[in-house]
C-alpha cells in the first residue's frame, strides 16, 4: 500500500511541475541498471522546463531493448544547449521492481531571455 501511494504521489507531484514553467520534450538514449542487469534502451521524456542551464522534473518512458519491455520512469535532468542528462527511477511493469537510470539526449531549450532596457 505505501509503494502504491507513494508511486502515485511522485508522478502526481512530477505531472503538475509542467504548470509552473514551459515544459519541453526530449528523446534520447538511457542505461539502467537493476536486478542484477545493465540494459540500453531508447526513450522518450517530457521535463517541467525549456530553459538551458536549468535542473528540470521528467516524467518520460523507454523502451528496453535486452528485455524488449516499456519502462515507465521519472526523474530529474539537467538541461543545457538542446541537450539533457538525466537521472531517474524506472518501474518494470512485468515484476522486475524499481531500476536506477541515466539518460542522455536531444531537448528543445530556450536560452534565458535578456532583460528588458528601460527607455528613457
Amino acid at each position: 500500500m505505501i509503494k502504491k501511494t507513494l508511486t502515485l504521489s511522485t508522478f502526481c507531484i512530477a505531472l503538475a511541475a509542467p504548470a509552473a514553467a514551459d515544459p519541453s520534450l526530449g528523446f534520447g538514449l538511457s542505461v539502467s541498471f537493476g536486478n542484477g542487469a545493465v540494459e540500453y534502451g531508447a526513450g522518450v521524456r517530457v521535463f517541467s522546463s525549456d530553459r538551458e542551464d536549468e535542473l528540470a522534473a521528467s516524467v518520460g518512458v523507454d523502451y528496453m531493448f535486452q528485455s524488449q519491455r516499456f519502462r515507465p520512469t521519472v526523474g530529474a535532468a539537467y538541461l543545457d544547449n538542446e541537450t539533457y542528462l538525466g537521472l531517474d527511477l524506472g518501474l518494470g511493469l512485468n515484476g522486475e521492481g524499481v531500476e536506477f537510470g541515466i539518460g542522455l539526449g536531444g531537448v528543445n531549450t530556450d536560452a534565458e531571455d535578456a532583460p528588458a532596457v528601460p527607455l528613457e
